[in-house]
């Protein structure tokens, strides 16, 4: 048996969280991913899910990432500024208004106090004219450590909020 890492118990909550709405049928979990690079002894897990209902068009994937200076830190110098890199990204099936999107990042800022860098991406298919999707990447500057927990659940729970305003705006 090993001592888990900081990136496992923060992994471990947010699948928790996030399960327990997938279980209680708020959310559809549609992917999940846990890599590690062995190459570079980097780590991360990202889970995707959208609002479990039947009009909901936009989908998140909330991704953790730790470095190996992270994890060396942690286990060679007993370091507690150990933490993981939070990535919020927001997908839509089509182009959406950069209206909708300012708004949107004007909710976050009230209701977290995390700084943060954001991406916008707008795809266009090649071989379908009308296909057009977007991305949101939200990527907060910041590591979260073992102490902030609670930080996750609030960025958790403020994912839950602009998914739905998203899905009310679409």
């Amino acid at each position: 048996m090993f001592d888990p890492t900081a990136f496992d118990n923060m992994k471990v909550i947010v699948e928790g969280i996030l399960y327990d709405k997938d279980l209680d049928g708020d959310y559809l979990i549609i992917d999940r991913d846990d890599f590690m690079n062995l190459s570079k002894m980097n780590r991360e897990f990202s889970i995707t899910y959208k609002k479990n209902n039947v009009k909901s068009n936009v989908s998140c994937k909330f991704t953790l990432a730790a470095t190996a200076k992270d994890l060396y830190s942690e286990l060679l110098t007993s370091s507690e500024d150990v933490g993981c890199y939070v990535e919020q990204t927001f997908f839509f099936n089509k182009e959406i208004e950069a209206e909708i999107l300012q708004r949107s990042l004007m909710l976050l800022q009230n209701h977290t106090e995390q700084q943060f860098n954001v991406f916008h991406n707008i795809k266009q298919s090649f071989f379908e004219k009308n296909k057009t999707e977007t991305s949101l990447i939200i990527k907060f500057i910041n590591k979260i450590t073992e102490e902030e927990f609670d930080q996750l659940e609030e960025l958790i729970h403020i994912t839950e909020i602009m998914l739905q305003w998203f899905d009310e705006k679409y």
